[in-house]
């Protein structure tokens, strides 16, 4: 996957264009994720680039986050 002059990703599988796909989701223990990923719509390659877990524990909130860097 290349960047092409800020204009967006790459699909290095077929040269398309790929875009930013946001997911959200409550899972069954009770967090809550966001997952961000980069997809070619042709092939459906794709590339994860960011995951959030939010966790509320004990009037707690938790914020875990991974990133890729690209």
């Amino acid at each position: 996957m290349s960047s092409e002059d800020n204009k967006g990703f790459i699909c290095k599988k077929d040269g398309k264009p790929m875009y930013l796909i946001e997911e959200t989701e409550k899972m069954s223990n009770g967090k809550h994720r966001a997952i961000f990923y980069y997809k070619c719509p042709v092939c459906g390659y794709r590339i994860e680039v960011e995951q959030v877990i939010v966790t509320v524990e004990n009037d707690q909130i938790i914020v875990n986050r991974r990133v890729r860097l690209l």
